[in-house]
């Protein structure tokens, strides 16, 4: 799928399973509902995508490497076979799932704010 193809679904599909609930539940769409449901979505999407970046980043390279050589050495395994980078193998797909929890968020403080006016 293309990059733009996931956001969009990341961000139709929560905000349709909001409506679905509220209509489902309540019998009706509130601006209060309505911004709590989805800064909860936005949330998970926001924390996904930072842990994703931590780990594309290159902080645990290091331990990610001395786990495996130590794997290595409890083995006996003398082959040097190269070992890929963490950051590496997670690739860069972070992007979808913050874009998509960053546009949540603010479709949730919209809402918030039409709820206070």
């Amino acid at each position: 799928m293309k990059p733009k193809k996931i956001v969009s679904f990341l961000i139709i599909l929560p905000l349709s399973v909001v409506f679905l609930w509220q209509v489902i539940k309540f019998q009706k769409v509130t601006f209060l509902e309505t911004s709590n449901l989805s800064f909860i979505a936005a949330g998970i999407l926001l924390i996904i995508g930072i842990f994703w970046y931590t780990l594309s980043s290159g902080v645990f390279d290091f331990f990610n490497y001395s786990l495996k050589k130590s794997a290595q050495a409890l083995k006996r395994n003398t082959s040097d076979a190269e070992i890929e980078p963490l950051s590496k193998a997670v690739g860069k797909g972070y992007r979808s799932p913050l874009v998509a929890g960053a546009v949540l968020l603010i479709f949730s403080l919209i809402t918030l704010f039409g709820y206070y006016l």
